[in-house]
């Protein structure tokens, strides 16, 4: 589950949330072009997806929902990523 906090310090293209699933506060920016939307983290990197759901008519609030979602997905794939063990290959 996503806690949506407001902060007033942000610009409407930042988000800050706690994320209750990975247990972290997760802050990014995004960007909607209009086909898809870019999300950003400085700790997570970047991600760009298709919101198909939209139709013609975007609202804020469901950009920042859905800029959520990637940044969640995101911190979970880098956490995921860092929990796996990493072995050396020998050079041929």
């Amino acid at each position: 589950m996503l806690v949506i906090r407001d902060y007033a310090h942000l610009s409407p293209d930042q988000v800050s949330f706690y994320d209750e699933t990975l247990k972290k506060q997760i802050e990014g920016s995004y960007r909607y072009d209009g086909k898809k939307i870019h999300v950003a983290s400085v700790k997570y990197g970047a991600k760009s997806a298709p919101p198909a759901h939209f139709g013609a008519r975007v609202d804020h609030f469901a950009l920042a929902v859905y800029a959520q979602r990637l940044l969640s997905e995101l911190a979970s794939d880098a956490e995921k990523d860092t929990a796996k063990p990493h072995s050396l290959k020998k050079a041929a």
